[in-house]
């Protein structure tokens, strides 16, 4: 079986869950030497990589996912229409010439003008070639949940529970939705017991402690430091550092496309004025990370939050506990269906500082409940979460589908 995999997401631009989940996906294909061709945007010249039986093609034409910045700044009709054809083109050679058996479109609903989701429809129809559709967000506008009912989508894959319920809310046939988790690299991210390489790049005393947390502070659209739970850590950790002066925060923020660099800038104007307006100016630090320094930074950290207010998974949950990193999430969308409160981390409510500073407190200063969670999560992660089984159960189904869909095209022959 030879699977396409097309993203609008990738991490040459970004550093999201997405980018996440296809570098691992990539990775995952090499070392299983899985054949496979992904196809994921550049902003620089069209280029091709081989590496034994992966493809992976970077096309201009999927970098008008970065582009959904504002109303101000739609994209215009004849970039979208020259882009659209392009995409048109290519996928047809492609498909003809790779000789692929399955589609896997990623986010394709939320992350790419509906024209898209039309074309990659169309010609997957016309060729007979199953088309799952991969699901890292939930529904939000009626033109998301109309590609997402309407089109000729062979299965949905969901990247949690939650997700699919959404989908299921929204009338979407329960026979086509599976759940998929997204799974972290446990060879990548996986406990160090040298901790202090954090603590060396950041210039920290050997004293201090660090409260980490790592997410978007832009989807292009809006900043989302509300939404990603960050005013309220720094309220909740407002009245934990005139405590302990060895207390640091540290936002890891991720990098930004060029196309958002104002709306980040942005973004980073009012972070730093919720900084001030805390008395945390100096507490606080705020820089962006590779991902390749990520492992490095979870293990230098003592307590990892992120207390979201939407959260459809949460793939920095898992990277934090697989690396022995304590984690304190929201009780809301997949994250319970990643954390069970007070065995191998926290769950509480958003938008409450007060219950979240006792959270960090409890796991900063109580060292028995510290290795509980710890010893648990990384059970959880090894048991649930590796990309090496959440892979393996996702191709099993891509095969299957593959299969029924073969066989149903040689009976109607």
């Amino acid at each position: 079986m030879k699977t396409l995999i097309i993203s609008p997401d990738y991490s040459e631009l970004s550093l999201g869950g997405v980018e996440r989940y296809v570098k691992n996906l990539i990775d995952y294909c090499c070392q299983k030497n899985i054949e496979a061709v992904f196809l994921v945007p550049t902003n620089k010249e069209d280029s091709l990589d081989t590496i034994g039986n992966v493809s992976i093609y970077k096309s201009n034409f999927l970098e008008l996912s970065y582009k959904r910045i504002s109303d101000k700044k739609q994209i215009p009709d004849s970039e979208l229409k020259e882009k659209s054809k392009k995409f048109f083109l290519f996928l047809e050679n492609l498909l003809n010439e790779q000789k692929i058996d399955i589609v896997v479109a990623e986010n394709f609903y939320a992350d790419l003008p509906t024209n898209y989701s039309l074309i990659l429809n169309m010609v997957c129809f016309t060729k007979n070639i199953p088309l799952v559709l991969r699901a890292h967000s939930f529904a939000v506008t009626k033109m998301q949940e109309s590609i997402v009912n309407g089109l000729f989508w062979e299965r949905i894959f969901c990247v949690s529970k939650s997700v699919a319920g959404d989908f299921f809310d929204k009338k979407v046939n329960i026979n086509k939705l599976e759940t998929h988790y997204l799974g972290v690299n446990t060879k990548e991210f996986r406990p160090d017991a040298n901790n202090c390489q954090l603590a060396n790049k950041l210039k920290l005393s050997k004293n201090s402690k660090v409260i980490l947390h790592a997410s978007r502070i832009t989807d292009g659209k809006k900043d989302i430091l509300k939404e990603k739970g960050i005013i309220t850590l720094l309220e909740a950790f407002s009245q934990l550092a005139p405590k302990n002066e060895d207390l640091v925060l540290l936002i890891a923020i991720a990098k930004a496309p060029k196309t958002f660099r104002e709306e980040y800038r942005q973004a980073m104007d009012k972070l730093n004025g919720y900084i001030q307006l805390n008395n945390l100016t100096g507490r606080v630090i705020c820089k962006e990370f590779s991902l390749d320094e990520m492992p490095c930074v979870y293990n230098g950290a003592d307590v990892f939050v992120l207390a979201s207010e939407s959260e459809t998974f949460g793939q920095v949950y898992l990277e934090a506990m697989a690396c022995g990193t304590p984690v304190i999430g929201t009780n809301l969308g997949g994250v319970p269906e990643i954390i069970t409160d007070n065995q191998d981390g926290f769950l509480i409510e958003p938008d409450n500082s007060s219950l979240l500073m006792q959270k960090i407190e409890n796991l900063l200063y109580d060292e028995e409940n510290r290795k509980k969670f710890v010893k648990n999560a990384l059970k959880t992660v090894r048991v649930r979460f590796s990309t090496e089984r959440q892979f393996r159960l996702l191709f099993k189904s891509l095969e299957k589908i593959a299969a029924r869909v073969n066989q149903e095209s040689k009976t109607e022959n």
